[in-house]
């Protein structure tokens, strides 16, 4: 693990990260919406009041919050989410907080908004402590409502002075009620083996969740019990850290979920100030930072719970980074990349987003920034298991080669599939996903075995240095290898091999995943058509051209399109969303013979 460094490098220029191809992300340097986009936390708040007059409009009569306004009952119930309502946390910290990029300070409008939405969680906590949200008279999806109650508790603190006898008694036992169940919940697993979900029975950023809720709600209404009990349970949470700068759920990191496992440790750390808290968010930050492209977009390959959803993150976990001077800028990084091209956070970032980015402004930590690996002309940062991250000039590409224990009873955790992902600085994403589940048609190595196509790894690694990395693979049959060449700042070739470790009649493929857009063109050998739902084949030796860049697909190549990808939270596994969709290339390898793929950037 190579820790980035905590001063500014004089040598190197700030790079503008940003594409020509897209306008869509703002740059550390080219924010034009956003006064305040050169610092935190002056960013942090001018985005929060920018938000608060569409929230205001959509808050319904009864003071929880919706994502828009609906036309009928049914649409209103289904729109909603518990999750929205940790929008709480906006009105109360503007309302609260002086700052210059804060004009809601004392703002009669946002402390109505705060205490009418705290009014409606109180009523909606039963006896036992649950959440039982009613929407017109229907009940709506409870789930994840420890999130609300956390942004709530932070609500009630700032805004004790301002409650009222009567209301502060209402919002003191329903916190207390809804925290007896997380409590009790807690209790029940601070003392299992490991506090991974295998032995958890639940996710690790839900129980740092529930304990850091447990916590201040303890904190505020003076349950000292609950304030010893759930700092006891922190303390082993920040000590889960593994080598890698990750808490692991399953077996390995997964990116998304970090976020909110390294609030839950920066959270213990503001609090108590542990040395293994703060050792455990400097390796996190270490970690995020160099698994980041330098569009601020997290590199999936190693998430074991996420396929990459192409979009930047920008809600838990930044006022962990920001304890840090490199920190604090791949923090802003991160919330411009997701503002986008708009002065419109309620849209692009959501509700639930920006209650979590009150979390962040208010427990941000001030200080200078420092460079970051996204404007270093070169990187190389390896994990504690076979992965690697490397950026050389332009191209950033990243190969995991983590084999796990399969979960066939789980539909939450992904196959490890091995994937390899390839960026450059002008077109963003060219290869791009991550793993699946049940879809041999996307790992990266695959065989053909009596007609049928199929993915097993058996074993993985790495082999690298600051010369380069190759992926090796062991497949049922085959011993496979990868490696990318970087050939100048606008070429890269990918090679592949695959040589038989017993005789057999199987054939082994290279497969990758194109990163495209739809709704945008595409050219298959020259032919161009727009990328829609229509399906796209073809075989043979291939040039694939999209968005600035091209592919030659070697003799042996076949390419669809579009690929819909597994999503272990809805109703349907494989749901049709283009959106996420991929372009699959499959390439036949044949018999200890190097294969090459070239990719070139115009």
């Amino acid at each position: 693990m190579r820790y980035f460094p905590v001063m500014m490098l004089s040598a190197i220029t700030l790079l503008a990260l940003g594409m020509p191809w897209a306008s869509r992300a703002a740059t550390l340097e080219n924010h034009p919406h956003w006064k305040y986009g050169d610092s935190l936390p002056g960013l942090y708040y001018e985005v929060l009041a920018a938000s608060f007059d569409k929230a205001e409009r959509f808050q319904a009569p009864d003071g929880r919050y919706r994502p828009r306004v609906p036309a009928t009952t049914q649409q209103d119930v289904s729109g909603f989410s518990m999750y929205i309502m940790q929008y709480i946390y906006v009105p109360a910290l503007l309302y609260s907080v002086e700052h210059e990029a804060n004009p809601l300070k004392g703002s009669r409008r946002a402390l109505e908004s705060a205490l009418r939405a705290g009014d409606w969680l109180a009523s909606v906590v039963n006896e036992e402590g649950r959440f039982v949200p009613v929407v017109d008279g229907v009940k709506a999806n409870p789930q994840d409502s420890h999130r609300a109650l956390y942004c709530w508790a932070e609500t009630y603190g700032l805004l004790k002075e301002q409650l009222g006898q009567q209301r502060e008694k209402t919002w003191r036992e329903g916190l207390q009620r809804g925290g007896s169940r997380l409590l009790k919940d807690m209790r029940h697993r601070m003392n299992r083996p490991r506090l991974t979900a295998p032995f958890l029975g639940t996710s690790p950023n839900h129980f740092g969740l529930w304990c850091t809720t447990v916590n201040r709600i303890g904190m505020l209404l003076g349950l000292d019990d609950w304030v010893s009990d759930s700092r006891t349970a922190l303390a082993r949470f920040v000590r889960e850290v593994t080598p890698g700068g990750y808490w692991a759920e399953h077996d390995g990191p997964t990116m998304i979920y970090d976020y909110l496992n390294t609030a839950v440790a920066a959270y213990y750390w503001h609090y108590y100030k542990d040395p293994e808290a703060l050792r455990a968010i400097r390796a996190n930050t270490d970690f995020h930072a160099h698994w980041t492209t330098p569009d601020g977009i997290d590199i999936a390959t190693v998430d074991q719970r996420n396929r990459n959803h192409f979009t930047a993150r920008a809600g838990f976990g930044l006022f962990s980074f920001c304890n840090f001077p490199a920190g604090r800028r791949l923090a802003r990084l991160k919330l411009l990349s997701a503002l986008g091209d708009k002065r419109d956070p309620f849209e692009t970032l959501g509700l639930s987003v920006l209650g979590r980015l009150a979390q962040n402004a208010h427990y941000h930590t001030d200080g200078p920034e420092a460079t970051i690996p996204q404007q270093m002309p070169s990187y190389r940062h390896t994990l504690d298991r076979p992965a690697v991250a490397r950026k050389n000039g332009n191209w950033v590409y990243s190969i995991s080669a983590l084999v796990s224990p399969d979960s066939p009873l789980n539909q939450f955790f992904l196959d490890r599939t091995m994937p390899v992902s390839l960026w450059h600085q002008r077109t963003g994403a060219i290869i791009d996903g991550g793993n699946t589940k049940l879809q041999p048609e996307l790992a990266t190595f695959a065989a053909v075995r009596d007609g049928k196509l199929g993915a097993h790894p058996l074993d993985g690694l790495l082999r690298g240095s600051w010369d380069g990395d190759t992926l090796c693979v062991a497949e049922e049959g085959f011993s496979c290898r990868l490696t990318f060449v970087t050939v100048d700042d606008n070429t890269t070739l990918i090679r592949a091999k695959a040589e038989k470790t017993y005789n057999s009649q199987n054939t082994a493929l290279l497969q990758l995943q194109f990163r495209l857009h739809d709704g945008t063109p595409a050219s298959i050998n020259g032919k161009s058509a727009t990328l829609t739902a229509k399906k796209i084949e073809h075989e043979g030796a291939l040039t694939l051209a999209h968005n600035g860049w091209s592919a030659e697909l070697p003799e042996g190549s076949r390419f669809e399109w579009p690929f819909y990808t597994y999503y272990p939270y809805g109703a349907v596994r494989i749901p049709e969303n283009l959106h996420n969709a991929v372009g699959r290339a499959a390439v036949s390898l044949p018999e200890g013979q190097w294969v090459e793929i070239k990719i070139t950037v115009d």
